[in-house]
């Protein structure tokens, strides 16, 4: 560069002589936050080296195109050269590549214009009046042979200095380090011209292609900052190498392109580590699940334990209880159950000598005065004289209880009992004239069922303590009904939550579900249970007809205070809380017999008047006429809904079940809804409580097989015929086991919450108080416990309908079905309530 002697002389001579040099020159103030120069002045070199230096505007917006790196690089340069020169005032030479640091000062600055070395120094200039410090920059050319191979390097050597490569956006390799260089002469002579950068990458079997264009197109075409990949290659036969690559963007400034720059470290001992942490992170991890397993079951385990525990004790402290309490000492066992247990223990090997003569004597003479082996000896005469019972008490359960209602010489011995109690008593009175009852609420069952079906409205009553009704008022709205034919009735949440719960909970309120679906609780359950059980796509019932059929039967169920549609409902959910739980899983209901008890659950009370069997036998009603004093209600109920069934087709939603299956559930259902009277009970009871767990298991692998059943043999299922521990039970052992469970159901509120089976007794108690007011409007002796003037009513037997019903006979279901003990726990729990209640 020329001198220039003097930076005194006048502004104008300082630039003539700068304008005179041959070289390229130009005066420009680097500001440090900006990204170009502040050019001032050019030489005529450099203007006819490089072109008209842009103007301010111009310039800036050639520079705000620019992607930021750029922007970034040259702020940073501007930066660098204010404190150097400006500041510091030092000389600095610098060389550079044009299109980075000449592009926003000249218009023809080329991409192809070689390296130049920077000569910059302060220099004094006198711009309007004052003494301002400027930089002068002058180029000074280079003639260098390998000028872009030194570039290239150059940019290697300040990224990488270690396996470093320069690839194109093709992955062609443009330029190597030395190193790198080598190592690929080293690896079969691979010349640097012809690489790829598949070529570089070391790896086992043919994948190098793929794994260099997910790299490419990760740096180009994702735009990532970098990109690093680990590879694996066999060193020799069971030793492996393992290679990171790194990648980052770069440029090739020769040819202004994009490229990538790539690394190479070699980490196999690294890699080891890692895989060796890997492996013992797994086995710390799995031990970690195992113990944490290990933990839960133990927790789980504990919490059962205590929840048995906790069962165990509640069990034991009503058990010390209910020891303390009085009994009602009543001989319940039937003179069939006394010969059983004498021919039990000769089979068990009792020697002879050891039976009680006198007990087997009397088992005898049993046999041969009673006329019905199944009813226990001289229950009559238990009940009124020897049970401790009140006379009352004690004449409401004969009259509740005294042998099967088809039996005429029990009917005959019954009457003469009562009418010689009344005489001994002073209570026997000429029946008078019989008047005509305004209450005669058993005129309202009607011939017709399907002509003259009822439209009932439960009744909402409150309960006093002690389970007495105070009052009832007149509850839902009538009106509110499922839409007929219509399955997919819209159900309000509070509807959709108590139907779920009622599929899983012992201890559902079923009044909650009448207040919530508008009085519809029984083809509302029926409906979602027989669906949810599978049970309407198993026999392909028509939905349809079958929603429009338990609409109908709900609306045939009388507006009475216990035998109504929500009564119904109660009993059905709990037979499907019995299904659920111990008679499906013990073998004991196949789909057959389960769609038979829910069916004989929702219809068992079909059409009930209010009044008892007794009642209407004595007051000559046309159905105890019809049916001859046999069970009239319940043949009734069982009659009624197949006349309604078979009514009109648009209810007979069994149609394409095969006629055999129609016929077994006819016959089933006919069987479990007179199994519900009960003057049946110890008959049922004794023949239940000879049913023998043992012999069911002995004969399972000969249980007899009908092809037509459901998810049986050729029925196209592969699910086998029960494999529960009843399975293999004959089909009318089954059925009885079936009706003893639907009684249990039938009784169930008294394993309810209190409140709930406060609000069930109340309501049963003013149902029997209204068919007493209806004897005393005949002028005919008031039922015991149906005097609405003795405001105790039925609350006086409670505690003996616990001890020789109820009590007996969930013991017996427990004992053969176990997973049922959570119905007897509510009946302790009640029969403790009324105990206690009695007491005081």
């Amino acid at each position: 560069m020329e001198s220039v002697e003097s930076q005194n002389l006048a502004a104008k001579n300082h630039l003539d002589i700068l304008d005179s040099v041959h070289s390229p020159c130009w005066l420009h103030r680097p500001e440090p936050g900006l990204p170009y120069y502040n050019l001032i002045w050019a030489n005529k070199a450099a203007i006819q080296r490089f072109g008209q230096p842009y103007t301010a505007a111009s310039r800036v917006a050639f520079v705000d195109a620019k992607p930021p790196p750029h922007i970034e690089f040259l702020t940073n340069t501007m930066q660098r050269l204010h404190e150097l020169v400006m500041v510091k005032g030092l000389q600095q030479e610098r060389r550079i590549d044009p299109t980075q640091t000449l592009c926003n000062l000249f218009e023809n600055v080329k991409p192809t214009e070689p390296v130049f070395d920077l000569i910059l120094k302060p220099f004094k200039l006198d711009l309007h009046g004052e003494q301002t410090v400027v930089c002068l920059t002058q180029v000074v050319e280079t003639f260098e042979a390998n000028r872009s191979e030194s570039i290239r390097a150059s940019i290697l050597q300040q990224q990488s200095p270690i396996h470093s490569y320069l690839f194109d956006r093709e992955g062609v390799l443009i330029i190597a380090s030395v190193k790198a260089a080598a190592k690929l002469q080293a690896k079969g002579g691979l010349q640097v011209s012809k690489c790829h950068l598949k070529d570089v990458l070391e790896m086992d079997g043919h994948a190098q292609a793929e794994a260099a264009t997910v790299a490419l197109q990760a740096i180009f075409e994702e735009k990532r900052s970098s990109y690093r990949i680990t590879l694996r290659s066999i060193k020799s036969p069971g030793v492996y190498k393992w290679t990171m690559y790194e990648m980052w963007p770069a440029v090739d400034t020769i040819v202004n392109q994009p490229a990538v720059l790539v690394s190479a470290y070699n980490v196999t001992h690294q890699r080891e580590l890692e895989l060796q942490l890997e492996t013992a992170k797994e086995q710390l991890l799995r031990q970690n699940l195992q113990l944490e397993a290990a933990k839960c079951k133990l927790e789980a385990d504990q919490v059962k334990l205590e929840g048995r525990q906790a069962a165990l004790r509640l069990r034991l402290k009503q058990a010390l209880r209910l020891a303390k309490a009085p009994r009602t000492t009543v001989d319940t066992l039937t003179v069939a159950d006394k010969a059983i247990a004498l021919l039990d223990m000769l089979l068990e090997g009792e020697k002879g000598e050891s039976l009680d003569l006198k007990e087997v004597m009397a088992v005898r003479n049993a046999m041969v005065e009673t006329t019905d082996l199944r009813q226990p000896l001289n229950l009559g005469d238990q009940l009124l004289n020897k049970s401790g019972l009140s006379t009352e008490v004690g004449q409401a359960m004969v009259d509740l209880l005294q042998g099967d209602s088809h039996s005429g010489a029990k009917r005959l011995a019954k009457t003469h009992l009562s009418f010689s109690l009344r005489r001994d008593s002073g209570m026997a009175a000429p029946v008078q004239g019989r008047r005509k009852s305004s209450f005669d609420r058993s005129r309202r069952l009607s011939r017709d069922v399907s002509q003259k079906m009822c439209v009932p409205i439960e009744e909402d009553c409150a309960i006093e303590e002690g389970g007495t009704l105070a009052a009832c008022n007149s509850g839902m709205d009538s009106s509110l009904y499922l839409p007929k034919g219509q399955v997919g009735t819209a159900i309000v949440p509070v509807v959709e939550r108590l139907l779920q719960d009622a599929g899983n909970n012992w201890s559902f309120d079923v009044f909650e579900l009448a207040e919530a679906s508008d009085n519809r609780p029984l083809s509302t359950l029926g409906f979602y249970l027989l669906k949810g059980a599978g049970l309407t796509k198993a026999f392909d019932l028509a939905e349809d007809r079958l929603a429009n059929y338990l609409q109908k039967v709900e609306t045939g169920y009388n507006a009475n205070p216990y035998h109504s549609r929500t009564h119904a409902a109660g009993v059905l959910q709990s037979m499907h809380m019995l299904a659920q739980n111990g008679l499906i899983q013990e073998g004991v209901l196949d789909e057959t017999l389960q769609l038979a008890c829910y069916m004989a659950a929702i219809c068992h009370d079909f059409g009930h008047p209010g009044v008892t069997n007794d009642f209407l036998i004595k007051t000559r009603h046309e159905l105890a006429i019809f049916y001859n004093d046999i069970s009239p209600l319940e043949n009734m109920h069982a009659a009624s809904v197949y006349q309604l069934l078979y009514s009109t087709s648009e209810l007979q939603f069994a149609e394409r079940a095969l006629p055999e299956l129609k016929m077994m559930m006819r016959s089933s259902i006919i069987e479990l809804i007179l199994g519900t009277d009960m003057k049946k009970h110890f008959s049922t009871l004794s023949r239940f409580q000879a049913i023998s767990p043992k012999a069911a298991v002995d004969a399972l692998g000969a249980a007899e097989r009908h092809p037509w059943m459901p998810g049986c043999g050729s029925s196209g299922s592969d699910k086998p015929c029960g494999l529960g521990r009843l399975a293999g039970l004959p089909i009318d052992s089954k059925l009885l086991v079936a009706q003893i469970a639907l009684k249990a159901a039938d009784i169930g509120h008294l394993s309810a919450p209190k409140e709930v089976h406060k609000r069930w007794t109340a309501q049963l108690t003013e149902e029997f108080f209204r068919q007493g007011d209806d004897e005393r409007a005949r002028d005919m002796k008031i039922s015991p416990l149906m005097d609405r003037n003795d405001s105790a009513g039925m609350v006086k037997s409670q505690v003996g309908f616990y001890e020789i019903v109820a009590m007996p006979m969930f013991r017996a279901l427990i004992e053969l079905i176990p997973g049922t003990q959570p119905m007897l726990d509510g009946v302790l729990a009640n029969y403790e309530y009324w105990h206690n209640l009695n007491a005081q």
